[in-house]
């Protein structure tokens, strides 16, 4: 009883800080929501107007200590909104042998969590968990099936074309050639 009297004890000025940090950062945020409202409802009603939130103020330090603290929250969890999913997954481009992307190719992505079918984007991209990707494998008619370890995934991926692939390729580069007589 005495060991969590002792921890609350240790905590709570702790908590304290860090409850007064968060709304050093979040208190003018809302009564600048608070003045748009205020300012869109006042062009329909005249003389309307809503209350602000205000902060208790302490001493100027533990209000430093506070800030600083309260803005080191907010650029953590900034920090892990945008990081973490640029440090968790990874974009691999497959292309052919002749060097052109594969525009939705069918992926076989097999993880510790089971298998994933996905196919790349228009560029031949795909993004893959960067830990987790225990192999790929290329399953598509266009394309020469390839599997490819964990180890041996880069960050550009080359596959063979099967010949109904070389030939769809041959046709869709006549159908996408610019017509006689236009300026390239």
């Amino acid at each position: 009883n005495m060991i969590i009297d002792a921890i609350i004890g240790l905590l709570a000025p702790l908590f304290s800080i860090v409850l007064e940090g968060v709304t050093l950062v979040f208190v003018p945020v809302i009564n600048l929501i608070l003045l748009g409202i205020e300012a869109l409802l006042g062009i329909f009603i005249s003389g309307f107007s809503l209350g602000r939130l205000g902060r208790k103020r302490r001493d100027s330090r533990a209000s430093l200590v506070a800030g600083v603290v309260g803005l080191l929250i907010l650029v953590g969890i900034v920090s892990l909104i945008w990081v973490v999913p640029k440090v968790m997954n990874r974009e691999v481009t497959l292309v052919a042998e002749d060097g052109h992307s594969l525009p939705f190719a069918a992926l076989i992505i097999r993880t510790g969590g089971g298998d994933q079918h996905e196919r790349t984007d228009s560029a031949g991209n795909i993004v893959i968990p960067r830990f987790s990707t225990d192999s790929i494998t290329v399953k598509d008619p266009r394309y020469v099936e390839t599997t490819w370890k964990g180890s041996e995934i880069e960050s550009t991926l080359t596959v063979g074309r099967t010949v109904l692939g070389a030939s769809l390729d041959s046709f869709a580069d006549k159908l996408l050639r610019p017509a006689s007589g236009e300026a390239e």
